[in-house]
């Protein structure tokens, strides 16, 4: 006799050896007993958790000799030839070859003749989603009102491409992800059975492996049985597998606890050498820190699967990293199997993933700062010094704690006052420091390295007044220079004040006689670009009269000359 799977040879015949989809079993015995048998039946769920066995149990449940009944005796005839594909009551159709509109209608046809042994005639619809829209519109109406003699169970592993309308005619059954405790156990009572020597470590890996599908589990361990005869190990697992294994995870996180990036590549260049797959490493060192991050945030909790079955090794991992340093790994971990899926080099990827972890403390600072390493410039230190000085002046302005350490400017009468839109003067109180000086000389090399020459030409004769938390005081030398430096050139230097300090500062001029002790050097100011005079603006060649209506306007609008070339049409 040929030989017969083990997926196949277990599956469960009743109700009462459905594992893990007690939710599903119990309902639908409860609706044979009470007789409150429908007429269509939609299960959903993941692969491999008994969906089409489900199925069959209830056909033999309905067909049975002794039935209806939740306990089919799989003695009977009826019951012999479902288990063997052989009832001419019960129909298994697979929806992905025979997704079109005429199976469709070759069903309805036979629909409506009665059963041949049994009672009733079951359709079962597997991967149901993959019919056509319009096998899915010809199937509604039949669907709906079959005849009374017809039950369709339809099975998907997409429930969401199943039509609305289709839905809403069936009963659907959600069957879930079977635990691996639940496949632990089926596999340890079918090595049991089968006279097979296996450690439980053995069992366990490959109910971790399965993901939750009893089929993918009983397929892996018929594998593995024909690789160790009559002895199931754990090694052997591993290597049928391809599985990393808890040896090698615990050497790697005690070197990325120990933060040795040498033990790290030595690790990764063994397992790469025993031919173990990157992706695998990094899903399953992932895994394991999933398990460190749970017991670190509650302690072992019942249901949760951990890689590692000792307490002690998880606790004694668990205590070398912070919480926010194990969610970080995780999250580093997750892009690198990205990355590993679309690198021309998966080593590299795998290599600078696990050198990062090493230094997780110091990118993770990084992080909560903005930015990568990589994006951090070289004058941290320099600029965080600046600005720490600077927030400190600002705090003694505001404060008033700072007094002036600079002689009294000697200005213009309206000197250390600025007007209103309604004339009333204003006093500005400002104090001259060696932090406004500082920042007045980074002004003026920041305008010059951005090739501001007419702005250094006008300033060249300022100086320094002093400032507050708000406004800069240039003192400018009598004449138009004054009203030139507002009408053109204010916003510029403003902008100049932010980029070197990141104050928003506001310029005010004030005319007066200092010579300012901040002065862009001569080389700096390109010859063809000179200070503005009062010639430049053919004051000097004026009249007397002409003079005077100038002096009279000047009083009455303000002395904001502009140069005719500088107005922009």
């Amino acid at each position: 006799m040929a030989y017969v799977a083990l997926y196949r040879k277990w599956r469960p015949d009743n109700f009462e050896n459905l594992v893990g989809q007690e939710h599903v079993s119990q309902t639908l015995a409860n609706a044979i007993k009470s007789g409150r048998i429908g007429h269509a039946y939609l299960f959903s769920g993941p692969r491999g958790t008994g969906k089409t066995s489900t199925a069959k149990i209830l056909a033999k449940a309905l067909n049975c000799e002794q039935g209806p009944t939740t306990e089919p005796c799989n003695q009977c005839e009826a019951c012999r030839q479902i288990n063997n594909g052989s009832s001419m009551d019960v129909f298994e159709i697979d929806a992905a070859s025979n997704r079109g509109i005429d199976e469709i209608r070759d069903l309805r046809e036979t629909v409506k003749f009665a059963p041949v042994n049994g009672r009733f005639k079951v359709y079962i619809i597997d991967e149901v989603h993959m019919l056509t829209t319009e096998a899915f519109n010809a199937l509604l109406k039949t669907l709906e009102e079959p005849p009374a003699h017809v039950v369709f169970i339809m099975a998907t592993t997409e429930a969401h491409k199943v039509p609305a309308t289709i839905q809403s005619r069936c009963q659907r059954y959600d069957f879930k992800r079977i635990t691996v405790d639940d496949i632990f156990k089926r596999l340890k009572k079918v090595v049991d059975e089968m006279g097979i020597t296996a450690e439980d470590e053995a069992l366990r890996m490959i109910a971790v492996k399965a993901d939750g599908g009893m089929r993918d589990a009983l397929s892996l361990l018929d594998q593995c049985i024909a690789l160790s005869e009559q002895s199931l190990t754990m090694e052997r697992v591993q290597q049928l597998l391809g599985l990393v294994g808890k040896e090698w995870l615990d050497k790697l996180t005690a070197a990325l606890q120990a933060k040795n990036a040498a033990d790290v590549l030595t690790v990764v260049n063994e397992l790469i050498q025993s031919g173990k797959d990157l992706q695998q490493v990094l899903g399953e060192l992932g895994m394991h820190f999933r398990g460190l991050m749970i017991f670190k945030a509650a302690g072992l909790i019942d249901g949760v699967e951990y890689y590692s079955q000792e307490e002690d090794s998880i606790k004694k991992q668990a205590a070398g990293f912070t919480q926010e340093e194990i969610i970080w790994i995780i999250r580093r971990l997750h892009e690198a199997s990205s990355e590993v899926k679309w690198s021309p080099q998966p080593r590299i990827a795998v290599e600078a993933a696990l050198l990062e972890i090493c230094q997780c403390s110091i990118l993770m600072k990084n992080d909560q700062l903005g930015g990568t390493v990589a994006e951090r410039p070289a004058d941290d230190g320099r600029i965080a010094q600046l600005e720490a000085k600077l927030a400190k002046v600002m705090g003694m302005l505001r404060s008033g704690t700072v007094t002036a350490n600079k002689p009294a400017v000697t200005a213009k009468p309206a000197g250390g006052t600025v007007k209103k839109s309604g004339g009333q003067p204003v006093k500005i109180n400002v104090n001259a420091t060696e932090d406004g000086m500082e920042l007045w000389q980074k002004t003026l090399e920041d305008l010059r390295i951005a090739g501001k020459n007419q702005v250094m030409a006008c300033i060249q004769n300022c100086s320094f007044l002093g400032m507050n938390d708000a406004q800069f005081v240039l003192g400018t030398p009598p004449g138009v220079l004054k009203g030139l430096i507002e009408r053109l050139y204010k916003k510029t230097i403003e902008e100049a004040f932010y980029e070197v300090s990141g104050l928003n500062l506001q310029l005010v001029c004030q005319e007066t006689t200092v010579i300012p002790e901040v002065r862009p050097a001569v080389e700096d100011i390109q010859e063809d670009v000179p200070p503005p005079t009062d010639e430049d603006f053919g004051i000097d060649e004026l009249n007397e009269v002409e003079k005077q209506r100038l002096d009279t306007a000047i009083e009455v609008f303000g002395d904001g000359l502009v140069h005719p070339e500088d107005i922009q049409q």
